[in-house]
């Protein structure tokens, strides 16, 4: 029997402060092996609507617009490259990640189950 590996990918979009004119940025976490840590620094704390612990800087929650997890079976380099290649040669179009997380064959999202499991289990 073989057992498949999953990658989680967490999308985030943010207000950025940097600046006095209202921006946004998206933080990007991809390749994700082992969920575990980013459940008690990002998952749960923005289920329970407070701060998230990124590794450089904390967000407040009413900073977050949105937040997504996403699964592949293969990590996103790899799945861009794939992509990339089935492309016709003469084409100058470049697969991103964003790509590959529409694509329902390449990716899950798996947001709505976290949230489903974190709401039946009511971790803190």
């Amino acid at each position: 029997m073989e057992i498949k590996m999953s990658y989680y990918h967490i999308l985030i979009e943010v207000n950025d402060h940097i600046s006095t004119i209202e921006q946004t940025r998206d933080i990007e976490l991809f390749d994700i092996i082992e969920i575990k840590p980013y459940l008690h620094s990002i998952l749960i704390p923005f289920f329970n609507e407070h701060e998230i612990e990124l590794e450089d800087e904390n967000i407040e929650y009413k900073d977050i617009l949105h937040l997504e997890v996403k699964q592949t079976l293969l990590p996103i380099e790899h799945l861009i490259e794939e992509e990339q290649k089935q492309l016709p040669s003469d084409t100058d179009v470049t697969i991103t990640a964003y790509e590959i997380f529409n694509d329902r064959d390449l990716s899950q999202d798996v947001t709505s189950v976290i949230f489903d499991i974190l709401e039946a289990v009511k971790l803190d």
